[in-house]
């Protein structure tokens, strides 16, 4: 899922043609005014809230712009943003929320996969479209049991913007092999879902390549005294230290291997790529690694624009991370109402038949965006199955492969 400060680097993209509106045309859909809602969930409080926030911020910017360009004639985009804490529960009751308003034609969120587990069920049985730009357990879109029994789409009208674990943690588990020599790991998670799949799927992966993994342990959300468990580490001799799951845990974590001596470097999924645990960890963080699931987008000219525009709104909290996917992820959605508002007998759709045509038209959008060219498979993941990988350098997060694929190491 998880935000650090994107600064601008060589051009690696083309610029769009117009940037921040997805290089789309105008006279999309046609008749009457009316006014629609996007949905925003996220944890917009608590020790994930600078994430949350970028989220929503980026999400604003494509409804400013939307409305500001007209995008979609005869229709005025408003946002809706809910605080759901990174809690299961409250991103469930969001949801329902969501889904009783007839308003609301699609929700961009939530962060975490553990709240997108407990939404998701409740927007597909309501006919909404959900499109998340940080979500990466592959159950979402596959299936839990998808290695066993095949990949299942499990929720139709469920998106993503970002790619899953399946690729940014074996990306890492090869890089971290290949180019690094690591031969030995200790593999330490959370307990929710986001943190267990990503290290199941390091974990895996290294071993696949000739890797030994040493050392496993899991640790309670909240966890912040890790002295034994840094000792425990250090007797693995590992050579490289990867944590499943969120900088809180994190950055406290990075510290105490390194005053327990250990001089490997510790990695983590995007979980760990945010500016919360550069603070959280120190001097300690530096050297550390982490993959950002998606491309690095700082190199793409195309986000320029977008950066100028989100720093000149006077957010205290930078985009991060996912800013820049959540901005894409609701341009999509309001080109999926431009595309499903006029209705196959030639009258503008509204309500419930809105709100269905959107979800079905989200499957067809493709379009380049701040993050590069965005559209989806046929289970609702996005077609562009590659992560980045980033070390800590100077006490800042710098991009050291802007494009991985799995075949590249």
């Amino acid at each position: 899922m998880t935000g650090s400060t994107l600064p601008r680097a060589s051009v690696l993209g083309v610029v769009c043609a117009v940037l921040l509106s997805g290089c789309s045309s105008g006279g999309l859909g046609s008749g009457s005014t009316i006014t629609v809602t996007i949905g925003v969930d996220g944890p917009l409080t608590g020790n994930l809230a600078d994430l949350g926030l970028g989220i929503r911020y980026s999400a604003e910017l494509a409804v400013a712009k939307a409305n500001a360009k007209n995008t979609v004639p005869g229709v005025k985009f408003i946002l809706d943003a809910k605080d759901d804490r990174a809690d299961e529960q409250a991103a469930r009751a969001n949801g329902e929320a969501f889904a009783a308003d007839p308003k609301v034609v699609g929700v961009v969120g939530p962060l975490t996969s553990s709240s997108a587990l407990a939404m998701a069920p409740v927007l597909s049985k309501a006919g909404l479209a959900e499109i998340s730009p940080s979500n990466t357990a592959p159950a979402l879109t596959w299936g839990a049991d998808y290695r066993a029994a095949g990949k299942k789409r499990q929720y139709p009208t469920y998106f993503r913007t970002v790619t899953t674990d399946a690729v940014q943690g074996p990306l890492l588990a090869r890089y971290a092999h290949t180019r690094l020599s690591a031969n030995r790991a200790a593999v330490v998670s959370d307990t929710k879902a986001y943190g267990t799949n990503l290290a199941a799927e390091f974990a895996t992966a290294f071993e696949e390549v000739g890797g030994k993994v040493a050392f496993r342990a899991t640790v309670e959300q909240g966890t912040s005294d890790f002295t034994k468990l840094a000792s425990q580490i250090a007797a693995s001799r590992p050579d490289i230290v990867y944590y499943g799951g969120e900088h809180p845990e994190g950055g406290p974590l990075s510290a105490a291997l390194k005053a327990a001596g250990v001089k490997a470097p510790m990695a983590g999924g995007d979980g760990l790529h945010t500016d919360g645990y550069l603070k959280a960890a120190g001097p300690s963080a530096n050297g550390d690694l982490s993959s950002q699931p998606g491309i690095s987008v700082e190199g793409l000219a195309s986000a320029f624009t977008y950066l100028d525009a989100y720093h000149q709104a006077g957010h205290e909290e930078e985009p991060g991370p996912f800013g820049p996917y959540a901005y894409d992820s609701t341009w999509a959605l309001i080109l999926a109402v431009g595309r499903a508002r006029q209705g196959g007998n030639g009258t503008d759709l509204t309500g419930p038949e809105l709100r269905k045509a959107v979800a079905d038209a989200l499957q067809d959008i493709s379009f380049f965006g701040v993050t590069g060219d965005v559209a989806f498979d046929e289970f609702g993941d996005a077609r562009s199955q590659v992560a980045s990988i980033y070390q800590v350098q100077k006490g800042t997060w710098t991009s050291i492969v802007p494009v991985g694929r799995l075949r590249d190491f």
